[in-house]
């Protein structure tokens, strides 16, 4: 009996967009099962989000994940990875 798991390696990207081509490499990169984090601080603000659109759009397509990291960075990820928050001000209970 064949198993339905397929083991995918985790790589992360962290990718410094300068120029809306990068769009691109980041979606590719989502496609190939790897999580992406887009930093646009050297963009102007238009194109950040010409880019940002164009990547929230491809991984979408693909039943990805887009979270926002901060003011100029993003994370997407493959639909296979789960992304979740914690405030590192609340406690873990040690008992």
């Amino acid at each position: 009996m064949e198993s339905e798991f397929v083991f995918l390696p985790s790589q992360v990207l962290i990718l410094r967009c300068h120029q809306h081509a990068d769009a691109l490499t980041a979606a590719s990169a989502v496609k190939q099962h790897k999580s992406v984090v887009v930093d646009t601080e050297q963009m102007d603000a238009a194109a950040a989000q010409r880019l940002l659109d164009f990547v929230a759009g491809a991984v979408d397509a693909i039943d990805g994940n887009a979270e926002r990291l901060g003011e100029n960075s993003f994370l997407f990820t493959p639909h296979q990875v789960q992304v979740s928050r914690m405030d590192s001000a609340v406690e873990v209970d040690r008992q």
